[in-house]
């Protein structure tokens, strides 16, 4: 009894097709999946933060992350709880920020151990059972919370948190399962590497090994020399013994090569009806990424606004100001006069821009785009009663109103960088940072956009040559 070479060479082929196929669509999906996560729970998180059930993280935008670690997860008191929840809670959001836009998803740096830290994440809130009765300190409190919302009068926000703790389940239940799938094919990689390493070795004695207890013996023999510090997992070992050496291999042979096929080539696609209005419907939900971003953004740019309008303010115009607080006389425009650089042509203009109706305007919008993380909202509803073209129309005129908003926000991130005084330039405080994540969610709202744009051409294409049922 020998090595299969026939078998190995196939298996080597299936793994390696296997690889590309998680580089390619399966780690995608996988990122996808938790940008979803995080537009959801923030949308928890300034939820509950407006309804004052958790306070705001005071220290948030000092604390950095370096690395992926489950965040503290200790019981607290009850009289704790708004203090503890928010702070909890934003530096969950954090971590999960960082695993969208800093980590990067490949077979060597999402290891088994590596998973084992994902997973913990992911449970950091049972978001299958947010109960009351809960044994994990945070999903009790989060349940609690909820529960407080729910018997109040305010349906709206009964909905929403209903509809963000059904979706954070769905979307964690979802990440599981890749995670479950990817720790499945780490497992064969590292049989892989038995075989490359141990078996192909000259020193494996093949020629006396005829059950799979004689080859588990000789791999632990062999492994601290030919596998150096990589650890020893004896299961593993006894499995890859008996798929090369066990009386049952060939069928143990064949459900492998079974499991490592890639899924698009196990099955033939079937043609199915493409849903153009639901596609729609998925590019709107995209932007429901965008009011995390942008109250961070007002946030920052009310502080440097309040920093330029106190290095212009006169005594004598710090007293008509208190005068005009007093008698609630309307505040004059202050308008800004900014350089703007158009993308595409890199050319630049001048341009003014009154601050209070910029300012209302992003508050404004802020407010719709939430809602359209929540299926149940009533602007989302109202939208779904409108024909294609119109959800169609409104959708391109939001894309265009936010690029020329992200234009001018940079003018502002430049203007505030470079006008004011010395002095003044270390409070300023930047939104680059938030400028990409905004520009990010555009571009996936336009490619989504854009593919139905494609199906729908696609559709005119083919009843024009007379083929019906597309």
């Amino acid at each position: 009894m020998g090595i299969d070479t026939s078998f190995n060479s196939t298996l080597f082929s299936a793994v390696e097709a296997k690889l590309a196929w998680y580089e390619t669509t399966g780690f995608p999906q996988l990122h996808d999946e938790y940008r979803s996560f995080r537009t959801v729970l923030c949308n928890l998180i300034s939820l509950l933060e407006k309804k004052g059930l958790i306070q705001p993280d005071p220290y948030k935008s000092d604390k950095k992350i370096s690395k992926i670690e489950i965040p503290p997860d200790g019981p607290f008191l009850d009289n704790e709880r708004s203090m503890v929840m928010g702070a909890r809670l934003s530096e969950f959001e954090s971590m999960i920020d960082f695993i969208c836009n800093i980590h990067k998803f490949t077979i060597s740096n999402t290891t088994m151990n590596q998973i084992k830290v994902f997973l913990g994440i992911n449970s950091y809130i049972n978001w299958s059972s947010v109960v009351p009765t809960s044994q994990k300190p945070n999903t009790k409190a989060l349940a609690e919370i909820a529960n407080s919302i729910k018997m109040g009068s305010d349906k709206l926000a009964t909905n929403m948190i209903t509809d963000c703790i059904q979706q954070s389940s769905k979307i964690i239940n979802k990440i599981n399962g890749i995670l479950k799938d990817i720790t499945d094919f780490q497992k064969e990689l590292y049989k892989v590497e038995i075989r490359k390493s141990i078996f192909m070795s000259s020193q494996f004695p093949v020629d006396k090994i005829s059950t799979a207890s004689d080859c588990a013996v000789q791999v632990r023999r062999l492994f601290p020399v030919l596998m150096g510090k990589t650890p020893y997992y004896p299961e593993l070992v006894d499995e890859v013994s008996e798929e090369e050496f066990g009386s049952g291999k060939e069928r143990l042979q064949q459900s492998l090569l079974m499991k490592l096929a890639v899924e698009d080539n196990k099955k033939e696609k079937k043609k199915s009806v493409i849903n153009t209005k639901e596609m729609l419907f998925e590019a709107i939900k995209t932007l429901g990424a965008l009011p995390p971003q942008m109250e961070i953004v007002l946030s920052k740019i009310e502080e440097n606004h309040e920093i330029i309008l106190d290095e212009k303010r006169t005594f004598w115009q710090k007293i008509k100001e208190l005068f005009r607080k007093a008698f609630g006389i309307q505040e004059k425009p202050f308008t800004y006069e900014l350089t703007i650089t158009e993308p595409l042509t890199q050319t630049k203009r001048k341009e003014e821009i009154d601050y209070n109706q910029f300012h209302t305007d992003l508050v404004r919008r802020t407010r719709v785009y939430k809602a359209f993380a929540a299926r149940k909202a009533p602007g989302f509803l109202k939208l779904e009663n409108q024909e294609e073209s119109v959800i169609y129309e409104y959708l391109a005129k939001q894309l265009s109103e936010c690029h020329h908003i992200l234009v001018q926000l940079t003018a502002f991130n430049e203007y505030f960088k470079t006008s004011c005084l010395p002095e003044n330039r270390l409070k300023m405080k930047t939104i680059q940072m938030e400028l990409t994540a905004i520009k990010n969610t555009l571009v996936r709202t336009n490619q989504r956009k854009a593919e139905y744009t494609s199906v729908i051409e696609e559709e005119e294409q083919l009843k024009k040559l007379g083929i019906s049922n597309v």
